[in-house]
């Protein structure tokens, strides 16, 4: 095809003024023609490619068979990309059964590409993210990019659950700071951490669970508390808060008083950090947790003192609560004010007088 069209060229130009010039430029036209049609067909097969691969990928995780969750970790936009992706899949492969209660999982790589945002998803991401749930049977679904420099890695995660209802804010972001080939046991531990939470949202609850399972993930966090700080804003608050409130589960289910005062001292420490007037019922748990955690050390050493300080403690945020529209936080704080109540009532020969 390209000899005729070079014939029927050279013959046109053969008339003109300048013959040679112009057969050098058609010749030059049909190469830069080829070249192109040529990076048009490479770029048609590397996307097909791409699709073949994402397709087979999202097959292969809904195939498996392996009991448990199943967790996808997509693209990682970036310079450094491929070494956060690593770093994710090393970091869920040797740490999230400290966040799983050591149940098996599966643990895929597929290249859906999904934008990395801190506020919220597209329209098109979010229907992208569906689409991939239902053809993988993922359970939760990790992505981000690197941005470098101070900007750090931002992480995104996902669950069917938190995109339910078209809510475009369907996700948790995290943002890791460092260069992905340097995190260590921390960082790789945090983003167990946070993985683990997203699959389990009842972490947050720790009644929803017996102590004794808990108490592998209560040392996990503790670990991760004890360390220099990786994580930042909602997740370095969940961590903290998910922390103190499983210490106080262990400590009163198995009467631990090791654990009770680890419960103490830690919202004692961080009520010392905390502005009741930017997160009221934040606080408000803080001083009912506190408060919870002296009267339980109260059963097990009676210190009229104590106790006395810890009803304070549960009075100031009943307080607080009372006009907010979260009355469980109340009547939480109720039955805890109750317990002790209860106590000083059966501690008759004290002389302890609080007047609520």
């Amino acid at each position: 095809m390209f000899d005729g069209l070079f014939e029927q060229i050279s013959a046109f130009a053969d008339g003109l003024p300048h013959p040679g010039l112009f057969a050098a430029l058609g010749l030059f036209s049909i190469v830069a023609l080829s070249v192109i049609v040529l990076i048009w067909l490479v770029r048609l097969a590397l996307r097909g490619s791409h699709y073949v691969h994402v397709e087979a990928s999202m097959r292969a995780m809904a195939r498996d068979d392996t009991p448990g969750s199943k967790i996808m970790v997509a693209s990682v936009g970036g310079r450094q990309g491929m070494s956060a992706r690593a770093a994710i899949l090393s970091a869920l492969e040797h740490y999230l059964p400290e966040f799983n209660f050591g149940s098996p999982f599966y643990l895929g790589s597929c290249p859906v590409q999904i934008e990395a945002t801190d506020f919220a998803l597209s329209k098109t991401d979010h229907t992208h993210l569906v689409t991939t749930f239902e053809k993988s049977g993922a359970n939760l679904i990790i992505w981000g990019e690197t941005r470098g420099g101070e900007k750090g890695t931002i992480l995104c995660l996902s669950t069917p659950d938190m995109l339910d209802g078209d809510n475009p804010n369907g996700f948790f972001s995290v943002v890791l700071n460092g260069s992905p080939s340097d995190w260590g046991e921390t960082a790789k531990l945090a983003i167990a951490y946070v993985a683990g939470r997203r699959l389990r949202p009842a972490l947050g609850r720790p009644a929803d669970f017996r102590a004794d399972r808990l108490l592998p993930i209560a040392t996990a966090m503790a670990r991760l508390l004890e360390a220099e700080p990786v994580l930042t804003d909602q997740a370095q608050t969940q961590l903290e808060d998910d922390y103190a409130a499983g210490a106080l589960h262990i400590g009163e289910q198995l009467k631990n008083s090791e654990w009770l005062n680890k419960a103490a001292d830690y919202r004692a420490s961080a009520l010392a950090k905390m502005n009741r007037a930017e997160d009221p019922v934040r606080w408000a748990q803080a001083k009912i947790d506190l408060g919870r955690a002296m009267t339980l050390q109260c059963e097990q050493k009676f210190e009229p003192a104590r106790l006395q300080e810890a009803m304070n403690h549960i009075r100031e945020a009943i307080d607080s609560t009372k006009s907010d529209s979260r009355m469980k936080l109340a009547e939480a704080g109720v039955a805890a004010l109750q317990q002790a109540e209860t106590m000083l009532a059966n501690r008759r020969r004290f002389s302890i007088r609080w007047n609520v």
